[in-house]
């Protein structure tokens, strides 16, 4: 595997890289989940013994309620068009097994034929997961919330197991504290209502937190051998967590030093280091992935993705989540603080693996253009980190209530004033928030213009994700451009339903998008088929097939009449006839019913 990607590196351009990107990416996430699930099945029996009834069913009921906790915050969207185009890509993975996005596609009838496609630059972890949830349920935006609502419940359900399986000795209570922590940080809520990648990516990497204890488990400590079906699930979790987000790759280390924290004799453990050699050999096709966009700017204006210069800034915002008590209560850092103390005192390997866990996974941001918590959207980075925060908090929970347990009226004033703290924190979960609200409203607009479109129509869009996932078909500007200046006949023979142009977000605030979108508007003689304003922006679905346009750019395509009124011919043919003008003798006399008499024969 590292041969054959050393060649396709040396030996080849990036765009030519980047177009084996859709078929390896998707195949290295298969055998993530055939190998991994040959593991489990191998596991299945032994941990079914390790964990016992008890504990099998409170780790289900508390995926359970983590699912039905989710419905605390709304249903909506909180980033600019990228939950869509995870859901896109995933509608095409599901629908020809390529990892791309679909820059013109047909998706009418429930079928999906692509006509022209590009690699999208962020791993595609996430689009893969719900193209098995589209294949199953068919691709909706609400197919992909339910998805990232059960990957919550998922988290939560394999932090408890890994707890229960766990060789540090913890807190008597530390297991389900931590997941009641985690199912409760309200940004694991606020953005678990939705479909971003970052629910997603941290279940991954609980994923991996379980295959660690299991693989720690089972170490002989005769022998100092693991065994090689909890190592084979070990490769395979560390390897599928890493296509989900471009960090996280630094699962690795973190699993190494979890390891090292359990027992110290898995530094020469053979089998933990095949496990390692075949996750690397799973995880090649994200490298390569991400070496074939390496010279994307990713949304950076200047080119500088990762700078000193964005600490201050950064620190200020994701360091101050844990104090201000805006994201997150004040009581849960208190609680963390505590776990961090009872860790030095008691478990101090434990105290270096989870550390890292949370630097890795926090402190990434801190260093990246768009990384604070204030910017935009990027709350959601929190969630990266809720994990490991949780770990630490409940480890502190069970620390202090072993503590206080003997002095029950410092317990219950502890107790109702942590309660009290999170409870008010939890109160913007229920909200959707000002920020994205003007892309919220373009997609809400969407929904209403798709519903009115006739079948066979074409939207023209910078965003044709949505229109797809709504089963419409639609194609990015640059794509249809040229086709509609001179060749429009021939595009409405194609789609009979209508040309149209969705004036957007984008347009509203780009200029490079407004201009040459402008001129075609005016080019075409368009007409508005929908409008609406959303406080500074207005959107609008442009025809752009009109009869001036079909004349001057209809190219070699024939054109057709107006089409038919069946409503007027119907009420033509059942409208009462005059009669007729009586006939002259030549052709009959007149009878008395009005009609003519047959003509005489000859």
């Amino acid at each position: 595997m590292a041969f054959w990607a050393y060649r396709l590196v040396s030996e080849h351009t990036l765009d030519e890289q980047r177009a084996w990107v859709p078929v390896t990416t998707v195949w290295g996430m298969h055998a993530c989940l055939a190998l991994g699930a040959a593991g489990l099945a191998g596991i299945a029996t032994p941990l079914g013994r390790l964990l016992g009834r008890r504990h099998l069913l409170t780790g289900l009921g508390l995926g359970v309620l983590g699912y039905f906790a989710c419905g605390l915050a709304p249903d909506t969207n909180r980033i600019f068009y990228d939950e869509h185009i995870y859901m896109q890509i995933g509608q095409t993975i599901a629908h020809t097994g390529r990892a791309e996005y679909a820059s013109h596609a047909d998706a009418e009838y429930g079928d999906f034929v692509v006509h022209d496609a590009s690699v999208n630059k962020q791993p595609n972890g996430q689009p893969y997961l719900l193209s098995w949830a589209f294949s199953l349920f068919g691709a909706s935006e609400n197919v992909a919330q339910t998805t990232v609502r059960v990957m919550v419940g998922f988290t939560a359900t394999v932090l408890y197991f890994a707890l229960v399986l766990s060789t540090w000795a913890l807190p008597m209570g530390a297991p389900i504290a931590a997941t009641l922590c985690f199912l409760f940080t309200p940004l694991v809520l606020w953005w678990g209502r939705t479909a971003a990648v970052e629910p997603s990516a941290a279940a991954t990497v609980a994923a991996l937190f379980f295959a660690v204890c299991l693989h720690a488990r089972s170490l002989n400590p005769a022998t100092g051998e693991s065994s090689p079906v909890t190592g084979l699930l070990l490769a395979t979790t560390a390897a599928f967590a890493a296509y989900f987000r471009p960090e996280s790759l630094l699962v690795y280390p973190v699993a190494a030093s979890l390891l090292w924290a359990a027992d110290r004799k898995f530094l020469e453990d053979r089998t933990t280091w095949a496990a390692f050699a075949l996750s690397l050999a799973l995880v090649t096709p994200t490298l390569l992935q991400l070496w074939s966009v390496h010279t994307e700017n990713w949304g950076a204006t200047d080119g500088r993705r990762f700078d000193v210069a964005f600490l201050a800034k950064n620190l200020s915002s994701n360091a101050g989540y844990f104090v201000q008590g805006k994201w997150f209560p004040l009581g849960g850092t208190v609680l963390a603080l505590a776990g961090l103390g009872w860790a030095v005192l008691c478990q101090r390997r434990l105290v270096l693996g989870l550390s890292l866990w949370f630097l890795l996974s926090w402190g990434t941001f801190v260093l990246f253009y768009a990384g604070g918590y204030w910017y935009g959207a990027s709350s959601r980075y929190a969630v990266v980190s809720a994990v490991p925060v949780a770990l630490f908090a409940g480890i502190g929970a069970s620390a202090l209530f072993a503590l206080l347990r003997r002095q029950p009226p410092m317990l219950g004033l502890f107790g109702a004033a942590l309660v009290m703290n999170w409870v008010a924190t939890m109160h913007y979960v229920p909200t959707r928030g000002r920020e994205s609200n003007q892309a919220r409203a373009d997609i809400e607009f969407i929904r209403e213009a798709a519903a009115r479109l006739p079948t066979g129509a074409l939207v023209i869009s910078t965003d044709p994700c949505v229109w797809n996932m709504l089963g419409r078909n639609a194609a990015q500007f640059d794509d249809m451009e040229n086709e509609v200046r001179t060749d429009l006949n021939q595009l409405v023979d194609q789609y009979p339903g209508g040309i149209y142009l969705h004036w957007d977000y984008w347009v509203n605030c780009e200029s490079r998008f407004a201009d040459p979108w402008r001129q075609l508007v005016l080019d075409t003689h368009a007409t508005v088929a929908a409008r609406k304003n959303a406080e500074a922006v207005q959107f609008a679905l442009f025809r752009l097939d009109t009869a001036y346009a079909r004349t001057v750019m209809g190219g070699q395509g024939k054109i057709h009449g107006p089409p038919v009124d069946v409503d007027k011919l119907a009420a033509e043919a059942l409208a009462p006839q005059p009669p007729k003008a009586e006939q002259t003798e030549s052709k009959g006399a007149a009878t008395p019913a009005g009609r003519s008499a047959p003509p005489l024969s000859p």
